[in-house]
């Protein structure tokens, strides 16, 4: 045994592996104090209000001033948060200070006083910030993969190459979820007379092409999609807006890890069993030479001191502490958050034209009247029309169960005697439109939504309603004079127990549509001159009888009020399109 690795040697490497942690933990401290003692911060920009003055991932340097003005770029932390924001001095008033966003199109909303400014931005270095956020989790990425190269079981021969590709995994890993290349926020958007108009920033590196229109990093558009998915909602794909040869460098860039894979070759290490017991540190014999059958030598990989190791240990060691505390210290404070922002999917930006049901059915022009059944009582025109819904009959309960996830609150639960009425009375003509959310478990049920000539229950003209029959059908009728109806298709039950959205259209050229969860389940086109009466838009009842279901047989026996539970109710005096069902529908999923 060489007496060199005995206890005492153990020892020895003991302490030096302690005063190696020792000092790096002390170095890692005094990096921390001698940044933040001379009174700098720093701080990378995670939101787009600072358009291509400190687009995302910009590091900004912040340090305090004895007084600011009006053109300063400031860092501040907001009242009773924690958050801090980074934000121009646009005006000073007598309670404070008054900061905006570059790209915001309004101030911030409150004051700021010296007090909660933290500093004036002196130095931004754009695109840092994506450096300084993901290097931390790069090393220690890249650490496991070294220390995994380590194990008994992977030759020495092959350890750079898996180092190499392990390390480019690594650095795509970290890419892919702080997306520095290609990224778009949509900050905003509104209905536009076709389709939707977005707001779209890039919030990348790169240069994407969105739609025809070309972002550089930090700019921003107004863009207008017109093609709707298949599931209701309107999406844009950013591409990159690179030249040929931008794209033949990144390839080539790539390729580096892949290529030195290929060719860097170390030889195995000697066994150090094979060593022998002779070699010193400075032994010239730390270099072996062995002779094969014929005499001639083969070299044999240097031996690589132990004192070496031990210096390049500490050194390396010092270096990735170093690294290390001053990304730590970088991102202490690093919640720059500069304004609200909407992020998407992995290389796509998509809206929907709404977000809730109320904003669905407040937001469409036409409306006439909207309620939002979800509290007892008379129901408030959501419109601000004035239409208040009035109470007939037993009152309805709260039930806890509803759709659209995004407005919360419950449902209406009526249970068979409710009539919720429009106070005034308005003639009816052949162009209106009709939508409900409704949850049942009855079939052969009263009307969902529909039009009469008296207040509750009592019509002696009834018709434009929407209604369930005994299969659990749904239909819509209409009375030019004779009965035309629309109804869903036989075989599927939505009298199930499960929330649907129904709407249904009627235009003066007498096209009927009715349309379930967004879909056009039936439409016909011969429903033009229907019956001009006074009456009142209802929710919940309303005569049925004589009307057909869905086979076209006249039924007699249907009940005057509807069972089960229902939320937001709109008529609208306008013949809503296919999208609009749609995009009603999607309001009101999750």
């Amino acid at each position: 045994m060489n007496p060199r690795l005995g206890e005492s040697g153990d020892t020895v490497n003991k302490k030096k592996w302690a005063i190696s942690i020792a000092a790096s933990v002390l170095l890692v401290v005094a990096v921390v104090v001698a940044v933040f003692g001379t009174g700098y911060r720093f701080f990378v920009v995670e939101t787009p209000s600072m358009a291509t003055t400190a687009p995302v991932g910009t590091l900004v340097v912040v340090h305090p001033k004895a007084s600011y003005a009006v053109g300063d770029i400031v860092s501040y932390q907001a009242k009773n948060s924690s958050k801090i924001y980074t934000h121009r001095i646009v005006d000073q008033t007598a309670q404070g200070w008054i900061t905006k966003g570059d790209l915001n199109g309004a101030a911030d909303p409150l004051p700021v006083t010296d007090q909660q400014i933290v500093g004036k931005v002196g130095v931004i270095v754009k695109y840092l910030g994506f450096f300084v956020r993901g290097l931390p989790y790069v090393l220690l990425g890249w650490a496991l993969v070294f220390a995994l190269t380590l194990l008994p079981r992977v030759r020495p021969s092959w350890r750079w190459q898996i180092r190499l590709i392990g390390w480019s995994l690594v650095v795509s890993v970290v890419a892919l979820w702080l997306r520095p290349w290609v990224n778009l926020v949509m900050t905003g958007y509104v209905p536009a007379e076709v389709g939707v108009d977005m707001h779209l920033v890039n919030t990348g590196i790169f240069p994407v092409d969105v739609l025809g229109t070309v972002l550089q990093s930090g700019q921003d558009a107004v863009v207008n999609q017109q093609v709707i998915d298949p599931d209701g909602k309107y999406r844009v794909t950013p591409t990159l807006a690179l030249t040929f040869g931008w794209f033949v460098l990144m390839g080539l860039i790539c390729a580096i890890p892949m290529v030195a894979a290929l060719f860097v070759r170390v030889q195995d290490e000697v066994d150090p069993s094979d060593e022998g017991d002779s070699t010193d540190e400075g032994d010239p014999s730390d270099t072996d030479v062995d002779a094969d059958a014929h005499g001639e030598t083969l070299g044999k990989a240097p031996k690589i001191s132990a004192r070496r190791t031990r210096r390049a240990f500490l050194l390396t060691n010092s270096a990735v502490a170093v690294v290390l505390a001053l990304s730590v210290a970088f991102q202490a404070s690093s919640q720059a958050a500069l304004s609200a922002a909407v992020t998407n999917s992995v290389g796509t930006a998509g809206t929907r034209t709404w977000f809730s049901c109320k904003n669905a059915e407040t937001g469409t022009a036409t409306a006439r009247f909207a309620w939002s059944l979800s509290a007892t009582g008379n129901q408030t025109d959501l419109t601000g029309n004035g239409r208040t819904g009035t109470v007939f009959g037993t009152a309805p309960t709260v039930n806890t169960s509803s759709p659209c996830p995004n407005d919360g609150g419950g449902s209406l639960n009526f249970t068979g005697a409710t009539c919720i009425t429009q106070r005034s009375a308005v003639t009816g003509n052949s162009t209106y439109s009709l939508e409900v959310w409704f949850k049942t478990t009855t079939a052969q049920n009263g009307k969902l939504i529909g039009f009469g000539d008296n207040q509750q229950v009592g019509d002696s003209k009834w018709d434009r309603h929407i209604y369930i029959d005994a299969s659990g059908r749904v239909l819509f009728g209409t009375y030019p004079y004779d009965q035309r109806v629309v109804s869903s298709p036989a075989g599927t039950n939505y009298a199930n127990g499960a929330w649907h959205h129904v709407m249904a259209t009627s235009s003066a050229a007498g096209v009927m549509a009715l349309y379930l969860d967004g879909n056009l389940v039936a439409s016909r086109s011969d429903a033009a001159g229907q019956e001009v009466y006074t009456g009142y838009w209802k929710v919940g009842c309303g005569n049925l009888s004589s009307w057909q279901d869905a086979n076209g047989t006249w039924q007699y026996n249907w009940p005057n009020y509807y069972t089960g539970q229902l939320r937001y109710a709109a008529v609208y005096s306008t013949t809503l399109t296919a999208t609009q069902a749609m995009e009603h529908y999607i309001a009101g999923t999750a």
